[in-house]
């Protein structure tokens, strides 16, 4: 049997992270103004006049690192996934933009299920982002022949690797998709992403009752249609 850690990658490149967005920003001062335009733009305005006199480096995190990076290592408790059980933040992104859409539209198919009754369409907007990853990360690609539990349903294998990564300092690992032939990075630390920024919006639209997800950057144009073949 090989070795499932005789591998390495010294990685530096962009990742795709794809997250629960909006297409439009929302008007923060909707609630104060009663929906007036002049008086968001005033309090909009006066927002940015005490952002530029903070000193600087007062404030480290901008919105796109806390919402591209920051979010998985920030909440407690941790959300369990592939490689985390829950005990520690696991970030999650893609190679391919391919793969991130096939990734979420799975677990949004999975989630919908679980909802009695419901039909659809159901819609949901995402952002993605483009996200800097460097590091020597241990590379996974190519062992599921040999360890299928890297591309299971059932989560034993590749929480036992988290766990043992994570406890043993290791930054991240490059994985195969369970949802295509695509590749994902996990990282276990977000010291080692970087550069934040918006590469495009996507819409989802579900339809539970026959496991189906079709995908638009623009709307009204359908660049993918996912049908798992198991949720």
């Amino acid at each position: 049997m090989p070795c499932l850690f005789d591998k390495t990658c010294d990685f530096n490149d962009d990742l795709f992270r794809n997250i629960v967005s909006l297409r439009e920003s929302v008007d923060l001062f909707s609630d104060l103004t009663d929906g007036d335009e002049y008086s968001s733009e005033v309090a909009i305005t006066a927002e940015m006049r005490v952002k530029t006199e903070i000193p600087t480096g007062l404030i480290k995190r901008g919105f796109h690192y806390t919402t591209a990076i920051g979010y998985p290592f920030e909440t407690d408790p941790y959300l369990s996934s592939r490689y985390g059980n829950g005990a520690f933040g696991v970030w999650y992104g893609s190679l391919e933009l391919e793969t991130t859409i096939h990734e979420t539209a799975h677990h949004m198919i999975r989630e919908e299920l679980r909802v009695e009754g419901i039909k659809g369409p159901v819609i949901r907007e995402r952002a993605v982002y483009l996200v800097h990853g460097r590091a020597v990360l241990i590379d996974l690609r190519g062992k599921e022949k040999h360890f299928p539990g890297l591309v299971a349903q059932d989560y034993s294998l590749t929480h036992q690797i988290g766990e043992r990564l994570h406890s043993e300092g290791h930054p991240g690992l490059l994985a195969p998709s369970a949802r295509c032939k695509g590749t994902n990075l996990a990282s276990f630390t977000p010291s080692i992403l970087s550069n934040p920024r918006n590469h495009c919006y996507l819409t989802y639209r579900c339809y539970p009752e026959r496991q189906s997800v079709s995908v638009e950057r623009l709307p009204g144009e359908i660049i993918m249609e996912i049908r798992p073949a198991a949720v």
